[in-house]
Order: structure tokens, then sequence, then C-alpha cells
């Protein structure tokens, strides 16, 4: 496969959706913008193969995605990808399965933005399945009942990247949103996360030890989810380094289409003048 070098921008909300693709790559943490101020969202950069890669942790939920977003740079990057864990709401996805966005919509329904039409195919190509939305919600969906409520509206349901695709469209960036599922559709959550952990994904220890005072029967239902993320995680780390190659590729059969076009263009005109 032929590609040219990209500039990549992923995002993660968490570190701990991030952390299998970090573990293989030579991340290397960027704590300081160029005023020399730390960093208020964790960045960090990798060479994988020929590209360059930017991971942006944006922190959990649409205030924290949006606001980390106008951190980047404009033209900084070719293509964004919003990434990380989510939960079904379609009963047919499966934990750890790849899903690709064809839109993002959040709950009230004031924002709708597309997915990249080629990249959502390219996607497909690496193994996700597309959807046709993701619904970026401003809580955690907590209960098999809130997630079948909420089916009728979109697939999955995540906290990001409807803002995440709304800032590359307002910056005329290719970007497309894929997720891995950590959660099915017909099953609660075994906490409620929010009660016990910030937007950075940080736990609260007394609220978790609360918790589980409360509901001690929850602590295997908690232990198993953790397990069934780390999985999620680690397979959406494997799709990533299969999808960013497909990516490049994918933009050199562009910019050739666009050469192509241009060029005969060009010949068109300079053949009408040849016949004025």
């Amino acid at each position: 496969m032929i590609t040219r070098d990209m500039r990549f921008l992923v995002t993660f909300a968490l570190d701990a959706e991030f952390g299998p693709w970090k573990g293989r790559h030579a991340f290397v943490p960027y704590e300081y913008d160029h005023a020399g101020r730390k960093r208020e969202f964790d960045m960090y950069r990798a060479n994988i193969g020929a590209h360059e890669v930017t991971v942006l942790l944006t922190g959990m939920g649409p205030a924290s995605a949006a606001k980390a977003m106008r951190i980047i740079p404009p033209d900084s990057y070719e293509a964004w990808i919003s990434s990380g864990l989510a939960g079904a709401l379609d009963a047919g996805l499966q934990l750890s399965g790849i899903v690709a966005a064809r839109k993002g919509i959040t709950q009230d329904g004031a924002l709708g933005i597309a997915g990249d039409t080629d990249f959502v195919k390219a996607a497909v190509a690496c193994g996700a399945r597309a959807v046709e939305a993701f619904l970026t919600s401003e809580k955690i969906i907590v209960t098999a009942g809130e997630k079948e409520s909420l089916a009728a509206i979109a697939d999955v349901v995540e906290m990001e990247s409807t803002l995440i695709l709304a800032a590359a469209q307002e910056r005329q960036v290719r970007a497309v949103a894929v997720r891995a599922i950590s959660d099915i559709a017909d099953e609660d959550l075994p906490l409620d996360f929010q009660k016990i952990a910030d937007e950075r994904g940080h736990i609260k220890v007394g609220g978790l030890l609360k918790e589980l005072a409360l509901q001690p029967y929850k602590l295997p239902l908690l232990v198993r989810f953790g397990r069934r993320s780390r999985e999620a995680a680690v397979a959406l780390a494997d799709f990533l380094d299969r999808y960013l190659p497909a990516l490049a590729e994918e933009a050199r059969r562009t910019a050739m289409t666009h050469e192509w076009a241009v060029s005969a263009a060009n010949a068109v005109s300079k053949k009408q003048g040849w016949l004025q």
C-alpha cells in the first residue's frame, strides 16, 4: 500500500481508553505549550510508521470535549479521529466491536454533524461496522432501560464525539468518530460512574467505597466491567493500527483524483483557448 505522510489528531476522553495504544507506540507527553505553560489537557505525540500522531485526552463529557478542542491550533492536522469506548444502544452490537458513525447527534437535537463519508468507508474496510448515529450524552447512561429509551434515535451512546466533529467541521478538517463497545444494550453498568469519578476519569476513592459498602454484591460486576473495558480498548488499539495507514491511502487517492481533475480542467481550458 502506497501512503503519504499525514498528521493525525486522535482524541480519547480518558487515559484508560488510550492505555493499550499508548503502550505499543513511543508516545511522548507534551506537558507544556509553546509559551511554557502547563497544558490543561494531556497531549502525547508519536511517529507511527510514516505518520505524525497527536493524541489529546479531552476529559469526559461534551463540555470538556468542546473546551479541549479549542486548544488545537488551526491547520495543525489533516485528519481528526474521535475515539474511545461507548455503550451499545443497538442490541446487535457486541462487546469489543468497533463502530464508525455516519453522524453524531446530541440528545437535545441541537447538533447533528456528519462524519467524513470516505473515512467511514475506510473504517468498514478495516473491520468496523458503520452505524447511523452516535448519541453524545451529557451524562453516563447507566441502565438497560435508559438505553432502550434512546435506541430509537441512535445506535451507540458516548459523551464527546459530536462536539469533536463539530469543531472539525468549523475548521474544515476531515473527521470521523470511531468507538469500541464496552457495554451492550441489555445490561446495566455496575455503578453510576459519575458518582465516583471526575471528568478526567480519576476515581474518588471515598465515593467508590461508599457505593460498594451500600452494594457489596456489585464488586464482581465492577471487576468484570473493568476487564471488558480493557479488552475493548485493546480491540480499539488494534483497529487504529490498521486504520491510520488506510486513511493515508484514502487521502492519497483523493489527492490524485483532485490533481487529475485540475489537470483535465486546465487541458480543456487550453483547448478552448486554441479554438477561439
